[in-house]
């Protein structure tokens, strides 16, 4: 069948379009020689992962309202389907064809953001692409068997200006070695200001050599620069936790980097940030997986990065280019790349898992090749997850369990090839995941990424719809920048998880890294060193599910009636649509509210939208994580809060947070409200500690080994969690 006979789309305006604005933007079908019979549908499609404005026919003065017109004699209506086409391609207007045809060269015409009834317009997709696609496919004669027109009408996405700045430094340096500086400007929604220009100085600096005062962006920078500085070889006053600050004056920007712990020698293991997951264009993503290393690399600034595509997509050709994308972008010393793929079941079968070899020369072993036209490979399929268990045995493979979409099953798990859990991504946050592997007596440990589908691994912020949170970090503690010792130190369950922040964080038991396992007689010596992005709320040392210890750097002592956090969080199930919305308001019986300020909201679709003498209203949705927001108040105790939203609803004396937080349950998994005072000095960004815990005979579900671990939250909400130390009763270890 020609597909020229079904017909043409183009667009209009054809300009670049920048991320996240809004404007109105025309596409145009004119009907092919087959014509479009009564009975037949249009469809235009988006990728899943696009989150360009929802389109809505019924209301013109709202948000992304659209028209659909046609010039011949049929009738037309619209509507939109978030699964109406064939994956990726999910996200459709579908037009239907009625009460007559539609001839040869007559047009269709969809008007995204038709601001004639007083719309704002559309908003454009949030995150950069070079070819963001609108996949025209047409069934002319109603019957169900749609066909793509020839030539794709294709827009670039490029980036906004402008409104932060990002300083990075590594974690950790030597005196005397050297370390890089990476300066990022960051548009409204997170991506690369790629055309910014400015003069950003930079300050706080004294114990480096070889950085400039000042550094100069042009255009041909992408919004992006790397500085190499070396750390001075006398001063022992060098030593020691240190950041740097930058700041453009003129246009008032201003970032802190994240702390550096310099140390005077190297150490066993050094730690290096990474993306363990993310995807790009030949699956579900967004660019191509080229691009995708390139980002994880020169813009995010992550050491080591794995590309981990639905598996029942990746055609051989894939697999082939993904192969070599990985060994031509990993630089031992300066960026690791890691090999694997997402294996991708439904729960039942053993759920979602990330696969990571140890080489890039491996074979895949799919669920399925149900997207896959070519099936000379289909013996190598494997389904459900104890056959791949086999399959891997001996191959120099670990699993992670993953939560996205799917979420992987608690009870299907292997000792040797499981060495770890998703604690946290863009998907939201999953703690229970790890708690339920705790109460199994599996000996995990915990990673963090983002599984982003943006194009932006290492940096993946959330968008307006489809993902919840900025994505999260793993933090592995490795022998050297290497594809081997990576990998090494993840199957080694040597490593911590973040929720995309760069939070320092050493936990050892008795001199044992995290992930190892030990025996010891007795009790147990736990040391702890933590240096945050922000000021440090608490840091909780927990034996399997227990805190057996909770560090709070400001005391309840110094708590202030003025100052009251409200936030709320959690997800409303485990599976797909785990989203829970919390668009609300509060209400202040007496008194005023002299200040109110948004607490972790996680893009500029969420936050705070209406501030008054006596109330606040939001928008805001969670997926395991808070959001939430911050008051001063001017009132007396006997003023009351009233608290509103889908979720839950109540309301609370203020003289009752005397007794300490508030906490209301809203049901599903984790989902609360807690209002509690905080200090109006919000305390210190380090702490380090020790503590001596003489361990309890073994709860039943632990097996043969406590669990312990450390849990971190900062003021802004920011979270980091260790791996557990596996310490077995008995016979100390030599």
């Amino acid at each position: 069948m020609r597909h020229d006979w079904v017909g043409s789309a183009e667009f209009e305006p054809r300009t670049p379009v920048v991320a996240g604005s809004w404007g109105t933007w025309d596409l145009r079908y004119r009907v092919g020689e087959y014509g479009l019979d009564d009975g037949g549908t249009l469809k235009v499609c988006w990728r899943f992962a696009s989150d360009w404005g929802t389109p809505q026919f019924d209301d013109p003065s709202a948000p992304n309202y659209t028209t659909v017109k046609t010039n011949g004699a049929a009738q037309l209506a619209a509507r939109w389907e978030p699964k109406g086409f064939i994956r990726p391609w999910q996200k459709c207007v579908v037009i239907d064809v009625f009460d007559d045809c539609l001839a040869p060269g007559d047009t269709i015409t969809i008007a995204y953001g038709d601001r004639s009834g007083g719309s704002r317009g559309s908003r454009a997709q949030t995150f950069c692409e070079y070819s963001f696609e609108f996949r025209v496919v047409v069934d002319c004669f109603g019957t169900g068997q749609f066909i793509e027109v020839s030539q794709q009408p294709t827009l670039e996405i490029v980036s906004g200006p402008a409104v932060r700045l990002v300083a990075q430094l590594p974690s950790e340096a030597t005196v005397g070695g050297s370390c890089r500086l990476l300066i990022k400007a960051e548009d409204e929604w997170g991506n690369p200001a790629r055309a910014y220009e400015g003069t950003v100085q930079i300050c706080g600096a004294e114990w480096p050599s070889e950085l400039p005062e000042a550094v100069e962006f042009h255009g041909s920078d992408g919004g992006v620069r790397s500085l190499v500085a070396r750390v001075r070889e006398s001063a022992s006053a060098d030593q020691g936790v240190k950041r740097i600050t930058v700041t453009e004056p003129s246009a008032q920007l201003e970032a802190e980097s994240n702390p550096l712990r310099i140390v005077p020698a190297p150490e066993p293991y050094a730690p290096y940030w990474g993306e363990p997951h993310g995807q790009s264009e030949e699956t579900v993503g967004t660019n191509t997986v080229r691009d995708y290393f390139r980002f994880a690399r020169d813009d995010a600034g992550v050491d080591w990065c794995s590309h981990q595509g639905n598996d029942f997509q990746i055609t051989p050709e894939h697999w082939e280019a993904f192969q070599a994308a990985v060994n031509d972008y990993y630089s031992p010393g300066e960026f690791a790349t890691l090999l694997g793929y997402e294996w991708s079941a439904i729960t039942a079968a053993g759920g979602d898992h990330n696969v990571h070899f140890r080489s890039p020369e491996a074979r895949i072993r799919r669920t399925s090749h149900c997207q896959i036209a070519d099936k000379s490979d289909v013996a190598y399929d494997c389904y459900p997850i104890e056959q791949l268990f086999d399959a891997l045995r001996g191959e120099n493979a670990f699993m992670i369990d993953h939560v996205g979409g799917r979420r992987a099953h608690p009870d299907r798990w292997d000792d040797e090839l499981v060495p770890l859990v998703e604690i946290y991504s863009a998907w939201g946050r999953f703690e229970w995941l790890f708690e339920e592997a705790l109460q199994r007596g599996r000996k995990v440990g915990v990673v963090a990424g983002s599984d982003g589908h943006k194009g932006r691994p290492g940096a993946s912020y959330p968008g307006a719809s489809t993902f919840g949170v900025y994505g999260g970090l793993t933090c592995a503690y490795a022998e050297a920048l290497t594809r081997e010792a990576i990998w090494d130190a993840l199957q080694a369950r040597r490593c911590y998880a973040t929720t995309g922040q760069r939070i320092i964080l050493r936990a050892f038991a008795d001199g044992h890294w995290m992930g190892e396992e030990y025996a010891a007689a007795g009790s147990v010596r736990l040391s702890i060193e933590a240096h945050g992005t922000a000021p440090i709320e608490w840091v909780q040392v927990r034996r399997g599910l227990d805190v057996i210890h909770e560090e709070r750097p400001c005391e309840a002592t110094t708590l202030s009636d003025r100052r009251v956090r409200i936030a709320w969080g959690g997800a409303r199930i485990r599976g797909r649509k785990r989203a829970s919305v919390w668009d609300g308001e509060l209400t202040l019986s007496e008194g005023r509210i002299t200040g109110a300020t948004g607490y972790a909201f996680d893009s500029p679709a969420e936050g705070i939208i209406e501030r008054g003498g006596r109330r606040v209203g939001w928008r805001s949705i969670t997926t395991g994580d808070e959001d939430g927001v911050v008051l001063e108040l001017d009132a007396p105790p006997t003023a009351r809060l009233a608290f509103r939203t889908v979720p839950v609803s109540f309301e609370l004396p203020l003289a009752k947070l005397a007794d300490g937080p508030f906490r209301a349950d809203a049901g599903g998994v984790g989902q609360r409200v807690t209002v509690e005072r905080l200090p109006q000095e919000p305390g210190r960004r380090s702490l380090s500690f020790e503590i001596i815990d003489d361990p309890p005979p073994l709860p039943a579900f632990a097996a043969t080994a406590h669990a312990y671990h450390v849990r971190l939250k900062q003021y802004d909400g920011a979270m980091a969690w260790s791996s557990p130390i596996f310490v077995r009763p008995g016979p100390r270890d030599a």
